[in-house]
């Protein structure tokens, strides 16, 4: 029991459970749970798997679908986007076309900085196949290369630069072609590429945006961690708690837009010396053997050290991925034999993933037609959501604007509170509930959540003018008649 570690097992179920009687929101900290062990697990399965004759295929096939759609997203579904886009006046549809006018390709991904991760693993792994292979195949493993750096200027992200250039010098070094003769046009290389990046963005680049927004948010992660130190605020509950520490003024997020400080704030520095202890344990189990053996693959994970640095990086699903299987082939294990039980033990966790994301999808539909005010279609989506996870406190919200917008106030009601009971410190669930209330008249009960709301989140302005006008009503009202 001891060789294998299990013995560990007892104090991280504690404070695991310890961490998560903390949380405002536990349903987060459960699918949070999911999501590590899945990761975990697909390490564990992989790392018994040899992918060496697998990895060409993947990248190949994975690249060419990625960085075509990228560019054909730049030249031809941004313009159509925006000829849509701007016969619609609701805010969301405005919103997207501010992000569409941006030009920043993002593929089939949420974010352009999430693509550009993908995309600079993708080069790497390109790089080091077109460096080994022979004959017709480098011209293909050559256009894919070129096919890369372009989506990474399309991304325009300035972080890509300096994560694909940590990975390009790692890999040079390993591999044995970095020296003086190479290092000054590697570095030519990686010069032209940020110019590239900081003439597209130079109004952003001059005012320094993409720091101060770093910045900021690395400040109240501080703070969270300053606040909560020893056992966190909850897996999974950074975004529900970081509007507490934002002062005004700051940039608002609700990402730390760095992995270790998110994952300390909700952890803890308990968890994480415990982590450290662990890792201390069974260092002989994850031992290098050859770093020249797999110089591409310590590139790729020198590129996720600085997306984690610069962005909440495996918090993301397919940065996750992508780490477990890299790290699954750095420290590679093919003394054991891959056992199906492996796959099994995924599957559990894959499916509570999977029904957490589609929650998330329906319940973004359901957004977009409430913006609309397609009412019928918004509920109809927000209950899907909530069937696929009924703890989706927004989702119930969502159900319960539907009610409050139809005068259904029983039924908002009770939507609200039921998002309460999830979530008990959600300030747009209090905001809405004090709205409800204040429509019957019932100012007491309105000033109540008006108050919550407020408290919760400070720096919404729109919380605080409404707890000062329910706090004149309740005034008013509370006056004896004639006076």
């Amino acid at each position: 029991m001891r060789k294998n570690g299990w013995y560990l097992a007892v104090p991280a179920v504690f404070i695991y459970a310890l961490n998560a009687s903390l949380a405002k929101s536990p349903s987060a900290a459960f699918f949070h749970l999911g999501y590590w062990l899945l990761l975990y697990s697909i390490f564990r399965f992989l790392r018994t798997v040899n992918l060496d004759r697998v990895f060409p295929l993947g990248v190949a096939g994975s690249a060419t679908l990625l960085f075509l759609y990228g560019i054909l997203q730049k030249i031809w579904l941004f313009p159509h986007y925006l000829s849509w886009l701007e016969k619609s006046a609701d805010a969301l549809s405005r919103s997207m076309a501010i992000r569409v006018r941006s030009g920043r390709v993002f593929a089939v991904f949420t974010l352009p900085t999430l693509y550009a991760l993908i995309c600079s693993v993708l080069v790497i792994y390109i790089l080091h196949f077109l460096i080994h292979s022979r004959g017709r195949v480098r011209i293909g493993w050559a256009i894919l290369l070129i096919a890369g750096l372009i989506n990474l200027i399309l991304t325009q992200s300035f972080g890509s630069v300096i994560h694909l250039s940590a990975g390009i010098l790692i890999y040079l070094f390993l591999s044995g072609v970095l020296n003086l003769k190479t290092l000054a046009p590697a570095l030519m290389v990686i010069s032209l590429f940020l110019f590239v990046i900081t003439g597209l963005r130079f109004s952003e680049a001059k005012r320094l945006d993409p720091v101060r927004l770093r910045v900021s948010n690395w400040t109240q992660a501080g703070r969270l961690i300053q606040a909560n130190p020893w056992f966190g605020i909850g897996l999974g509950n950074y975004a529900t708690e970081v509007s507490r520490v934002t002062y005004e003024g700051e940039a608002r997020s609700i990402y730390a837009h760095n992995f270790f400080l998110q994952e300390i704030a909700e952890t803890g520095l308990i968890f994480n010396f415990f982590l450290l202890a662990l890792f201390w344990i069974q260092r002989h189990r994850l031992r290098l053997k050859n770093p020249r053996l797999s110089p591409h693959h310590l590139a790729a994970a020198g590129i996720l050290l600085m997306y984690n640095l610069m962005d909440i990086g495996v918090y993301f699903f397919s940065a996750g991925l992508i780490a477990a299987i890299v790290l699954s082939q750095i420290y590679r294990d093919f003394s054991r034999n891959p056992r199906g039980t492996g796959l099994l033990f995924i599957l559990p966790f894959a499916f509570l993933l999977l029904a957490q994301n589609l929650s998330q999808s329906a319940l973004q539909e359901g957004r977009i037609y409430l913006s609309r005010q397609n009412l019928n279609d918004a509920h109809s989506y927000f209950e899907k959501s909530l069937n696929w996870n009924p703890w989706n406190h927004r989702a119930l919200m969502g159900t319960g604007v539907v009610h409050f917008l139809n005068n259904r106030l029983e039924a908002a009601e009770r939507s609200f509170e039921d998002a309460l009971q999830i979530h008990p410190d959600a300030p747009y669930a209090h905001y809405l509930l004090s709205q409800v209330y204040a429509r019957r008249e019932q100012f007491q009960d309105a000033l109540y959540h008006a108050s919550r709301a407020a408290r919760s989140n400070p720096n919404r302005k729109n919380y605080a003018h409404w707890y000062e006008k329910i706090e004149t009503l309740f005034a008013k009202a509370a006056q004896p008649a004639g006076k």
